[in-house]
């Protein structure tokens, strides 16, 4: 039997075109934000833009994309920094493989020690799986707006009273990778 390689990692632009292969099927339902597929260059531009800052994860199976999640910023108060928006995506033949839960320890683990304080979820209410996930994530209910409810998870910083959080690339490498292995371990290789 040959072995699974399994890997929960940051993001980068090279990987656009597989993360949007992920995320078209989205695109048009009440799992997205979009109604159409971003066009790729653009697609590279928000990556660059909010994998520095804030983070964009990627998980992989076999060197194949199986997900990806991201944050931004928190559109209900967007000059805060230690509040942001969480968005994951999975590849439909791997959605309860573990790759949402692998994709949320990490960035979790990594919030956490960049001392951010609270992350929101957004899900439309015809959305039940991901309504349950989030849930089983430790996400309470906090708001509706229209037909979205919005969840809410609130973090255990490092430090209390941080000027800043620090962002993702920042994190001690050692204790990102510590992360990252631990993150794998959720994923369960497709049959």
């Amino acid at each position: 039997m040959a072995m699974t390689l399994k890997a929960v990692r940051r993001v980068n632009e090279w990987d656009g075109p597989s993360m949007l292969k992920v995320y078209a099927p989205y695109t048009g339902t009440v799992k997205a934000p979009e109604k159409e597929p971003p066009e790729l260059q653009d697609y590279i531009q928000r990556i660059d833009k909010y994998t520095y800052g804030l983070g964009w994860l990627l998980a992989e199976v076999d060197c194949q994309t199986v997900g990806f999640c991201h944050l931004t910023e928190d559109r209900n108060d967007p000059k805060n920094l230690f509040s942001v928006e969480f968005q994951l995506y999975v590849r439909e033949d791997y959605i309860r493989r573990g790759v949402g839960t692998a994709l949320w320890s990490l960035l979790r683990d990594m919030m956490e020690e960049g001392s951010r304080r609270r992350v929101f979820a957004r899900v439309d209410r015809e959305n039940q799986e991901a309504l349950v996930f989030f849930k089983s994530m430790g996400f309470e209910e906090c708001n509706t707006e229209d037909n979205i409810i919005i969840l809410r998870y609130a973090l255990t910083p490092k430090e209390e009273n941080p000027e800043r959080p620090t962002k993702p690339y920042l994190i001690d490498k050692f204790v990102y990778e510590a992360a990252r292995e631990r993150a794998a371990e959720f994923i369960r290789p497709a049959l």
